[in-house]
């Protein structure tokens, strides 16, 4: 962590992209389940584009990883001035409702760095999160949210804080891009149907707040820029609750997806999105 702090910022994001690049040739599996994934999500790229993606995926995600240990003593302003952003006027929009806004996006960029960069900017941001296995982590990010104002929810024990968050007319963060064991359905994702938490439209849908899929990625230059999309169009209101929440689901993770189409490199595609197949007992 202390090299974060006593290397320039630009030899440091090259340094890590170098470990990257180290850990694309080395992480056999994760190399082989990137490559994989890729080929499922663009069928019609060439096995040597293909590659090449992998081998930027790995590096996008270590440059990124650089600027997230950042977080642990940047100051408010360092994060402005490290920031772009685009659309805020759907997310400034959205809360004018004061029902509150389910902010869905992925594992795309430094997404630590855009909850802290919304709160900085005066934003109440409260995000759920998986427990991790390494509690010394976890425990490490928490505390790098609390520092910049954003609130850690747990996952397991989300839904009643979650509530509050929203019921305060504050925005809740949740990334929907994994395959998890939570409640779910298959969606089209990359035109493959993937297992995708259904949780982000029922709390829409129960609370009554808006949904607005935003995400950030590095640009060359080492800057970040932020894209908020409009807010998400809700399902008619005579649809049972389940159709509403299935329809949803399936806006969102479309919505996602575009999202990482922006920069495809900046996502983690050596995460077992797929994992699960229809007619899989624990898929639905």
């Amino acid at each position: 962590m202390l090299c974060t702090r006593l290397v320039p910022r630009r030899r440091g994001l090259v340094f890590f992209g170098f470990l990257g690049g180290i850990a694309y040739r080395f992480y056999r599996k994760d190399r082989e389940r990137a490559v994989r994934n890729l080929a499922l999500a663009f069928p019609q790229s060439d096995p040597v584009i293909v590659a090449a993606m992998a081998r930027g995926c790995f590096i996008a995600l270590a440059r990124n990883s650089y600027d997230a240990l950042r977080l642990m003593y940047l100051s408010k302003a360092a994060i402005l001035r490290l920031c772009t952003v685009e659309g805020e006027e759907h997310l400034s929009g959205a809360l004018r409702s004061g029902r509150g806004v389910i902010a869905v996006t992925g594992h795309i960029g430094c997404w630590e760095l855009l909850a802290a960069y919304f709160s900085c900017k005066g934003y109440p941001v409260s995000v759920i999160y998986r427990d991790m296995r390494d509690r010394r982590l976890e425990s490490m990010l928490v505390g790098m949210r609390r520092r910049h104002g954003v609130q850690s929810i747990p996952r397991g024990a989300s839904a009643v804080s979650a509530y509050k968050v929203l019921k305060r007319g504050e925005i809740l963060a949740m990334l929907i891009d994994q395959d998890i064991d939570v409640d779910g359905l298959f969606v089209p994702f990359f035109g493959v149907p993937a297992h995708t938490p259904r949780g982000a439209a029922a709390f829409a849908l129960r609370s009554g707040s808006a949904v607005v899929p935003l995400a950030i990625h590095m640009r060359s230059d080492g800057s970040h820029h932020v894209t908020v999309l409009p807010e998400l169009e809700k399902p008619p209101a005579d649809l049972p609750e389940g159709e509403r929440i299935d329809e949803l689901t399936r806006s969102c993770a479309r919505a996602v997806e575009g999202l990482i189409r922006l920069a495809p490199q900046q996502w983690v595609w050596f995460h077992d999105r797929w994992r699960k197949r229809e007619g899989d007992s624990k898929g639905n």
